[in-house]
Order: C-alpha cells, then sequence, then structure tokens
C-alpha cells in the first residue's frame, strides 16, 4: 500500500471493492466506453471518412446508390444501418457525428461483455472480470475505438463468434445461436475478408481438439450456418424488394473488395505492425508469454489454451495478408491477447507485479499532472510559456467557461487517487490498477483537453467558410483532396462532389476545391479563377483553394 496509506484509506470502502472486483470493472468499462464518445468535431481519419459517407447516406443517396460509388466504404450494411439509426434516434439532442459515435458504445461493450464470458467459460469466475480489465487496459484499443469506424464492430463480432465457440462441445444449440450470430455481424458490418478468421479460427480446434470434431459441434456449426442464412437471407431480401439486380451485385461487389483486399505482404509491409505491436498490445503482452510459459505443453493440450492461441493464429494469418497501414488494423490481435493473458494475471511473480503497480501509478500521476498543467496554460495562461506555445500552435483559441469541467475534473481526479488507497494487495492489483488508471486517464483527457484538441483538428470554420462562396444554385463541385477531407467537406458542407480529372474538357463543373500546401504556387489556370483560398487555425501545412470556372466567350 501507498504510505502514508492509511490516511486515505476506509477499510469497509477497501473491503467492499476487493470483495466485489466485477462491481469495479463494469463501472470501468462503462465510463471507458463512454467517455470521449460524444463533444468533439469528427477528426481527419478513417473517422472523416465514415462520417462523410454517412452524411450523404442521410442527405440523398440510398445505400444502394452508395454501392456503386468509387470510393467504396469499408464496413458493411448492418455499420451503416446502426449508425443511421442513431442519428435518427438522437437527432433532437445530439448532432450528427456525436449521434454516429455513440453507436461505438454497442459494439464496445459487447466486445467486453463477450470477452468476459469467454474467459468465464474457459477459466472460471474469476477471468469473467479480468479479461475484460485487460482488454480494455491495452494502450491500443483506446483511441480509434472511441472513433467512428468498423474495428468496433469487428471486436464485437470476435467476441461473440468466440463465446459460441467456448461452449459450443457443452452446449450446441446455445453455441450454435452465438456463432451464427457473431458470424453473421463480422459478414454484415465489415469487410467480407474479415469471415476468414472465424472460418480458420473453426478449422484448427478441429485439428488440435477431438471436441470440435464430434457431432455435438458438427450441429452447432449447422446451427450456425442456418443463423448466417437467415441473417443474411433477410438483408438480400430488402435488396431485392430495392431491385431484382441488386442482390446479385452486392454480392460481386463484396466478393470483389475482399478478393482484392488480400495479397502476399512483403517484408517491408510487415515491418510497421510488428514495430507498433509492443506499444499497442501494452501491457497485456507481458502477461500473454507469462501464460504460456507457466502453462507449457502440457497447457497446448487442453481446450482452455487451444481456443485463444488458435483465435491469436488465425487473426494473424488473415491480417498478414491485408494490407496494415493503420493502427486500427491490428486491433482483433487484442482479444485473444486479453483472454491468454488473464491466465497468469494472478500467477505472475511479486516483483514483476510490483514492478507493473507502480509503473502504473508513476505513469498516471505523470500524466494527471500533465493534463491539468496543460490545461491551465489553455485555460488560465499559466505557465506563460506554455501559454504561449499553444497559442502559437492554435492561434485564436476561445477556451470559454470551463467551470463546470474543472470541477468535474477536480472530482475525478481526487476519487482516482483515493481510490489508489481502497484497493487491498492481491495477486490481480496490478491489472486493476492499470485498468482504472487508464480509465481515469482517459476521462481526464476528455475533459481537460479535448475542447483544445477538438479546436486544432476540426476542419468545420474552414469548410463553412468555404461554402459560403459558393451559389446556392449550382451543377456539379471537384475535389481534388484527400478522402478524409472530402468526407468532411460533404458533412460539413452539406454538398455533393464528384472527382473528375481537371483534364476533363467534358465535365462542366462551375467550381473546384484543392488541396496544397501553403508554399506551393498557383499552378491552376484558365478557365479557373481563384474565389477562396485557407486552412484550418494554426495548420501550417494544409492549404485549400476553391476555384470558379471562368464563363465561357459566346
Amino acid at each position: 500500500m501507498l504510505r502514508p496509506g492509511h490516511f486515505f484509506r476506509n477499510e469497509k470502502i477497501a473491503e467492499a471493492i476487493t470483495a466485489n472486483p466485477i462491481n469495479l470493472t463494469v463501472i470501468a468499462c462503462i465510463a471507458w466506453t463512454f467517455f470521449g464518445l460524444i463533444g468533439h468535431d469528427p477528426w481527419k481519419s478513417e473517422e472523416a471518412v465514415f462520417m462523410g459517407y454517412l452524411s450523404q447516406l442521410s442527405n440523398g443517396y440510398s445505400y444502394f446508390e452508395f454501392l456503386a460509388l468509387k470510393d467504396i466504404p469499408k464496413a458493411g450494411p448492418l455499420f451503416y444501418g446502426v449508425a443511421l439509426f442513431s442519428i435518427e434516434v438522437f437527432s433532437p439532442l445530439l448532432t450528427p457525428h456525436d449521434a454516429a459515435r455513440l453507436t461505438m458504445a454497442i459494439w464496445l461493450l459487447s466486445a467486453l461483455l463477450f470477452t468476459g464470458l469467454v474467459g468465464n467459460e474457459l477459466w472460471g469466475r474469476s477471468q469473467s472480470w479480468l479479461a475484460p480489465l485487460l482488454l480494455l487496459g491495452s494502450v491500443g484499443l483506446l483511441v480509434k475505438s472511441h472513433q467512428i469506424g468498423a474495428t468496433p464492430v469487428l471486436m464485437s463480432g470476435l467476441a461473440i463468434f468466440f463465446y459460441g465457440l467456448s461452449v459450443a462441445p457443452r452446449l450446441s444449440i446455445i453455441g450454435g445461436l452465438w456463432l451464427g450470430t457473431g458470424t453473421s455481424i463480422i459478414l454484415l458490418g465489415t469487410s467480407l475478408q474479415n469471415i476468414l478468421i472465424p472460418i480458420a479460427t473453426v478449422a484448427l480446434m478441429a485439428l488440435a481438439n477431438f471436441r470440435y470434431r464430434g457431432l455435438r459441434f458438427a450441429s452447432s456449426l449447422c446451427i450456425g450456418g442456418l443463423v448466417v442464412l437467415a441473417i443474411t437471407g433477410s438483408w438480400l431480401i430488402v435488396l431485392y424488394q430495392k431491385d431484382l439486380s441488386l442482390p446479385l451485385f452486392w454480392m460481386s461487389h463484396t466478393w470483389d473488395t475482399a478478393i482484392n483486399s488480400l495479397r502476399v505482404p512483403s517484408l517491408d509491409e510487415l515491418i510497421y505492425p510488428i514495430s507498433i505491436l509492443p506499444w499497442f498490445t501494452w501491457p497485456t503482452w507481458i502477461f500473454v508469454f507469462w501464460s504460456l510459459w507457466i502453462e507449457g505443453r502440457e497447457g497446448l493440450k487442453r481446450k482452455e489454451l487451444q481456443l485463444p492461441v488458435m483465435l491469436w493464429i488465425s487473426i494473424t494469418l488473415i491480417l498478414g495478408f491485408t494490407d496494415i497501414n493503420k493502427e486500427s488494423g491490428l486491433t482483433p490481435i487484442l482479444l485473444p491477447f486479453a483472454l491468454l493473458g488473464s491466465i497468469a494475471a494472478t500467477r505472475i511473480p511479486r516483483s514483476g507485479g510490483n514492478a507493473l503497480y507502480w509503473f502504473a501509478v508513476m505513469t498516471a500521476l505523470c500524466f494527471t499532472i500533465t493534463a491539468w498543467v496543460y490545461f491551465s496554460a489553455s485555460y488560465f495562461g499559466f505557465p506563460q510559456e506554455l501559454s504561449e506555445h499553444l497559442v502559437n500552435l492554435q492561434p485564436g483559441y476561445q477556451s470559454g467557461t470551463r467551470n463546470v469541467d474543472i470541477f468535474i475534473a477536480a472530482a475525478v481526479s481526487t476519487v482516482w487517487f483515493l481510490l489508489l488507497f481502497n484497493i487491498k494487495r492481491r495477486p490481480e492489483r496490478p491489472v486493476i490498477i492499470w485498468a482504472i488508471n487508464l480509465t481515469f486517464g482517459w476521462i481526464l483527457a476528455v475533459i481537460l483537453l479535448f475542447h483544445w484538441i477538438d479546436a486544432r483538428k476540426t476542419y468545420a470554420p474552414m469548410v463553412k467558410s468555404m461554402v459560403s462562396n459558393l451559389d446556392i444554385e449550382r451543377d456539379c463541385l471537384i475535389t481534388q483532396v484527400g478522402p478524409a477531407q472530402r468526407g468532411l467537406i460533404h458533412y460539413f458542407g452539406k454538398i455533393k462532389t464528384t472527382d473528375v480529372y481537371l483534364d476533363n474538357n467534358s465535365q462542366t463543373c462551375e467550381y473546384l476545391i484543392y488541396q496544397g500546401r501553403w508554399d506551393d504556387d498557383n499552378h491552376i489556370g484558365s478557365p479557373w479563377s481563384l474565389i477562396w483560398e485557407g486552412g484550418r487555425s494554426g495548420d501550417r501545412s494544409e492549404r485549400y483553394r476553391l476555384f470558379k470556372r471562368e464563363a465561357r466567350s459566346k
């Protein structure tokens, strides 16, 4: 216990927390999931692209027209349907991007829940809360999972599928239903190539364990297959009712997209995911290797260890044959890591546990102090040098009145500090402390820092300034910008654009948006004339120019 811990410990509270870790886990999972989902604009990344797609679907396009677009969405109809439903339901209360981002909570909470159920099925009650804490505490899951994207959908589908796989030898009907449900979420919510992960896992388990070669498991697979056919068939019926040709078009399009995404990777392409894996899976990978070490060869003969290992192998193989050029692509591997790591969470050497415990405490303490110092600089102007640096990074930043935020952040900091002294010494304490510290650190970042970060990252003022120069009556608008920027122009500008080439003489668009750099010259000549130029406040790299077609001479 931290000293002088007796000043801050209440024995009744400490005993209640220690005796009921599931309650603490549930609170941490809910707080970690919901904080950061609302209150800021879409930021440039995958989220911006998806929000652009959603804005088009909300403003004229149907999903069936959307399939024919050149920039194919990297998610399935389930993802878009749930997001659009949320936008419609919460439209009086939330902005569209907040309402769409709120759906990520559905997928994240279901992934955490079913990870706990798998842990409970494989190793017992303690793993039912340790596995979700390790998943929640993985650094790589934090930021991208709180942005609009298909990754949380994939995590949810995999967790549900894996729960069905774990219970299938014991409860064939229940297992089959969950197998089919998870597989259907992967099939209709993400890219088709992800369906290879459950297929490969089932095949590997059939080779590794006799219980997955019997009639009971075969009946589970049949039930799961029927569930997939029923859910997918319902979607195809909806397509058929819209247009007789749409079911075949959707299937061929989805298949082509999946096939095109698979390729044999080169060594250089594998370097990036391997290089980020240590910090991305921190600290879970420590527990993974310790679990494999203490279980040894005998452990690999048991279903309890075979299941997460085979899922790990399947995910690694499938991801290895796709293009992983961003962090979110590695996220699925955190699921088997959390399940494997939970085995050793209670058996890690005392010295290692103490090292992780103190590392978690010191890291959280440093981050808490840093968050408050940066907030003070942006809001109060102290320390002055840091405040001037932040103003230089984001000129014209308006902090507004943040009294409520200050009160909540102070309360959160106090609760975190007291909680450190009220978790008694036990083998799982390092895992609990790390997950709790990460949760409180994330909450503080959202409350204290997101206001400034959003002002720096948002494209809303720039896009609104740009589109104010457009005529209400116009035939079309060309965008020569990146996919994320195009999505944000569609969303904030409430306009549709095209990306036809500049040398296409047959096009008659009146306006052109061109993305360049501030040190670039204006190389676009006749028939275009510059009518607006600008960029995000504080951004010294991206520059945007709006051109209007000169009137043709008669």
